[in-house]
């Protein structure tokens, strides 16, 4: 083989590697580049719904029982998957006489009433969608308590109880959810009614905002 010929293969060779390093090279470049820890794909005004995943988030609104209206009672549950789309979202026809509608906060009025689900039924397809999964949610005692339900703890993220969260926000007691939305997703919320829909989805995002580390602490103080 003549000199000039050898040259030609090897030239040949050394352009295909030099294409492959640098096909490398822009494959490497080209690499998604990780998200931020709350750079989460959770729309807040979105009306789809989808099936329950093992991730779920909760929120409930209530309004006022009792001669003055200080009883919580439940007129509301929203569930949202994982990605935010809506599982479940009911209006709840409370056992006991409505003295406070608490309409500013709560957003219910008594047509939502009048139309709304028994309590019972409610608390039975809620707790079936519950079970078995990991329930997100602010002040998640409070939702629980007024629905009559018990969650095992070990599958409870309360975001008014993340260390994390409250060290973000810079707060040493329980955070509202609308602090944490501010001072943690630069998000404002509640600025009138609340949306129970709106509010799981809020908990959500910042349950995937210190995921990673949240369930990393979990389980290190677990063990």
């Amino acid at each position: 083989m003549s000199k000039s010929l050898r040259g030609g293969h090897l030239n040949a060779r050394s352009r295909k590697r030099k294409r492959k390093e640098a096909f490398g090279k822009t494959e490497n470049s080209d690499e998604p580049k990780a998200k931020k820890d709350n750079d989460v794909p959770v729309v807040l005004h979105d009306s789809s719904t989808g099936e329950a995943t093992p991730v779920i988030a909760l929120d409930c609104e209530y309004v006022g029982g009792g001669t003055d209206g200080s009883d919580d009672l439940l007129a509301r549950v929203s569930i949202v998957n994982q990605e935010g789309k809506i599982v479940y979202d009911k209006y709840v026809k409370p056992r006991e006489r409505v003295t406070d509608f608490r309409t500013s906060v709560s957003g219910i009025r008594p047509a939502h009433i009048a139309t709304g689900l028994p309590f019972d039924v409610v608390q039975r397809e809620v707790a079936a969608i519950l079970k078995d999964r990991t329930v997100v949610g602010h002040a998640l005692n409070n939702d629980f308590r007024v629905l009559n339900f018990h969650h095992n703890r070990k599958l409870t993220r309360d975001t008014a109880k993340c260390a994390l969260l409250r060290k973000m926000a810079n707060c040493s007691g329980l955070p509202s959810l609308k602090k944490l939305a501010n001072a943690v997703l630069g998000i404002e919320i509640q600025q009138g009614e609340h949306d129970s829909v709106i509010d799981a989805r809020v908990a959500l995002r910042l349950y995937l905002a210190v995921k990673k580390k949240w369930e990393n602490d979990i389980k290190r103080y677990r063990h």
